[in-house]
């Protein structure tokens, strides 16, 4: 099966968090690089936080693509990781509300492919990008096969997943009391990992994972994962979420004044 059988029966979750004037330019730059992978989808769920009065304008521009998208706004944002936290949630919890099979989830700064389409799948019930660093493959002694058979840290930032299967993404009372618990921190520096053992939202989707006992599929086969273990140990890359790395038409681009790797 093509990764497109899925896709076309799969609602796209999308999460951002809009600034300024800038950031709606952005998205809609990418939201046109990606409009032929986007309409592949049965529809568009659009999560959003904001610092300003964007709502309308960001609402403005999806329903121009995609009229009948589904647009959720949190009336709260509770900064960076906790507010992605929380939008991942509202995503994961509409689509359990209404019903809704299949998710691939994805983020505003995520560019696709049409390439992305033609990736020969096998039945499962997760299917992912798996996340590692230069740090990582040292940690594995550089074997690439053991790195993949016990490093599980599925970026948070486009993956599929059957909803069906799953009881909840993150537990909220947790999202919560750590918040509290980061707000009596000295000089918080926004990175809740480095004072609370566990919390990512990697972590948080690989517990689902997990606890669900879902099958799960790696997107890399072992000739582009062995092309993306060779990339990030050669070029020493110490961010384990691939940014500005395309791989097989799918690239998290949050730098686009920086270049980007092709796998």
């Amino acid at each position: 099966m093509n990764l497109k059988q899925l896709i076309n029966k799969s609602y796209y979750g999308t999460i951002g968090y809009i600034a300024s004037e800038d950031d709606l330019i952005r998205m809609e730059q990418y939201i046109l690089y990606s409009l032929d992978v986007l309409k592949e989808f049965d529809n568009i769920i659009v999560a959003t936080n904001y610092n300003g009065d964007f709502q309308e304008q960001n609402t403005q521009i999806w329903k121009k693509y995609f009229p009948n998208c589904i647009i959720l706004d949190l009336p709260v944002n509770r900064g960076h990781n906790f507010g992605t936290a929380d939008l991942d949630n509202r995503v994961f919890d509409y689509c359990k509300e209404n019903n809704i099979e299949w998710l691939c989830k994805g983020a505003n700064d995520v560019l696709l492919q049409s390439k992305l389409l033609d990736i020969k799948i096998e039945e499962a019930d997760f299917y992912y990008l798996n996340g590692f660093s230069f740090e990582t493959t040292y940690i594995y002694n550089f074997d690439p096969q053991k790195l993949n058979e016990n490093h599980f840290t599925p970026q948070t930032n486009f993956y599929l997943i059957n909803v069906s299967k799953t009881d909840y993404l993150t537990n909220k009372e947790y999202l919560s009391e750590t918040y509290e618990i980061t707000k009596t921190i000295p000089n918080y520096n926004n990175k809740p990992w480095e004072y609370i053992k566990g919390w990512s939202c990697e972590e948080f989707l690989a517990e689902c994972i997990v606890r669900n006992n879902l099958k799960r599929s790696h997107l890399l086969n072992e000739e582009y994962y062995l092309k993306l273990f060779n990339t990030i140990k050669g070029n020493r890359i110490g961010d384990p979420s691939h940014k500005n790395i395309f791989l097989r038409g799918v690239c998290h681009f949050q730098f686009p004044d920086q270049p980007v790797l092709e796998i």
